[in-house]
Parts: structure tokens; sequence; C-alpha cells
């Protein structure tokens, strides 16, 4: 297991998208490697980043593809899907140039979100067949819905496609109150990646879904949490996706806090049942 820190729990809006935040202060954090977290703005300085991010040697195990891909994946436009596989293939580019193996992708948006079910389990295997013909392990993230839940989804495209992998991150699972259903089901065996954060609000509180508190600042059942995980024997990528953000340099002391309990309570081998 390796526990990692999204890139975009520090480089945000309030200091501009700052990507050079990350090679500064990439010995700050008391993490294994990081998630980079793609946003919109970086295809305009991608060579730059690129550049800096090899020349620092950083560690970067896995990619958040640009959320914008779900928007595409999960509408009825096929204009937009057009649009969805050219970012796709961009990302993923990125991630070969950077060494990336693992790529965070979500399978709907917030416009359509998972309203045209058919049509996105059947561009979920589309997608996956394009980023194993670039040597990338896509994991299918359980994003917030308006239909149905992140779970359903996920087992019933557990069914579709049996080697399809997926990521499970505790935050809308708790906003769909579906948790620990989630941690006790058979799909923990086709997860490969963990989301941590918390929430803080009831059962689709729209309201709530932001800002993402870090953990134990919600209410999410730790011990139950952490209990569940390791029962199931999962051996994947860990990443803290609460963010710390600042005007000026990065919030480490934060971080670090929530970096430490996560590998106190799911690395530490004496805590374990």
């Amino acid at each position: 297991m390796e526990l990692l820190l999204s890139t975009g729990t520090f480089i945000g809006r309030i200091n501009d998208r700052n990507h050079d935040l990350l090679p500064e202060h990439k010995n700050d954090f008391r993490c294994d490697g990081f998630e980079f977290m793609i946003f919109p703005d970086f295809y305009l300085k991608k060579h730059d980043v690129i550049e800096k991010y090899l020349s620092a040697g950083l560690y970067i195990p896995v990619m958040h593809f640009d959320k914008d891909i779900g928007d595409g994946i999960g509408s009825e436009d096929a204009e937009r899907y057009s649009e969805a596989l050219k970012l796709l293939k961009i990302n993923l580019e990125t991630a070969k140039l950077l060494g990336t193996k693992k790529a965070v992708i979500h399978l709907w948006g917030r416009t359509d979100s998972d309203k045209n079910t058919e049509l996105i389990y059947k561009r979920a295997g589309e997608v996956a067949d394009i980023c194993a013909d670039h040597g990338i392990l896509p994991v299918f993230e359980n994003i917030f819905c308006c239909v149905s839940s992140p779970l359903f989804h996920l087992e019933n495209l557990a069914s579709i496609y049996p080697d399809m992998r997926f990521l499970i991150d505790s935050r809308p699972a708790q906003f769909h109150a579906e948790l620990e259903k989630t941690l006790k089901s058979p799909i923990m065996k086709k997860v490969s990646h963990l989301h941590i954060n918390d929430y803080s609000g009831g059962y689709k509180e729209w309201a709530k879904v932001n800002p993402i508190p870090q953990p134990k600042k919600g209410n999410i059942d730790w011990d139950m949490y952490f209990s569940l995980v390791k029962r199931s024997g999962y051996d994947g990528t860990v990443t803290l996706e609460a963010p710390a953000h600042q005007p000026v340099g990065v919030d480490s002391k934060t971080l670090n806090e929530s970096l430490d309990f996560i590998r106190e309570n799911l690395f530490d081998k004496k805590k374990e049942e």
C-alpha cells in the first residue's frame, strides 16, 4: 500500500492553481507520493508543468483525470462525448510522460449526472479500452448521483466488465448513506484506489457537499471505515483528498495531521484486527 496526497489539496483557485507548489514543497508532506489532479487550465501550461515535474523527480503513481471527461461520457450529445475522448487522450499522454500507471476517471458529471445509465455503461467499456491501449489502468470513481447511487452503478459495471477496477471515495459513499454497505460489498475485491475525506451533512444533502472536511471533522465513523477496509484485504493505493488551500505556500501542518491519521489507522500493522 502507498499513501498519496492529492495535489488538489493544496493547489486551487485561492492560489491561482499554482502548479509550482508541488515541486517547491514536495518534501514538506509525509506521504509516499502524489495524485496529480488535472484542472481545465492545465492545458495552457501543460508543457511547462510536465517539464518542471520531470525535472523535480516527482513520484506520481496516480493521476486524477479532468472531471469534464465525466460530463462528456454521461451526455447524450455525441459531440460532447467526442470532446471528452479528446481530453481523455491528452490526459493519457500526460500520464505516460509523468510515469503514472493509474487514472482516476469520472463516468458522469453534474449536468446530466447518472441519468443516461445504459449509455454510460457502454462508454465505460470504450474508455477502459482506450486507457488499456495507452498502458494506463482506469479506476472509475463512486461519484455523486442524482438518479441512483454510486454502489448500484459500480456493481452493475462489475457484472458487465469483470476486469474493470474502481475507486471508493468516502465522501460520496457517506453522502448516499452507503459507506458501510460499500465497504462490505463484493465490489471491494475490484477496488484499486481509495480517496479519503470527510462529510458533514445528511443523506443526499447537496448543500453540504462542499466545503470538504478533513478526516475527523465530519460525521464518518472512522473506526468502522478502517476496520472494514482492512477486513476486505485491501492493499492498493490510498489518497488524502481533503483540501487545505491557502493563498501562499502550503498548509503542510493540516495535511500532515490527516496523512498521519490515515497511516496510523490503515497502515500500522499493530492496529490490524
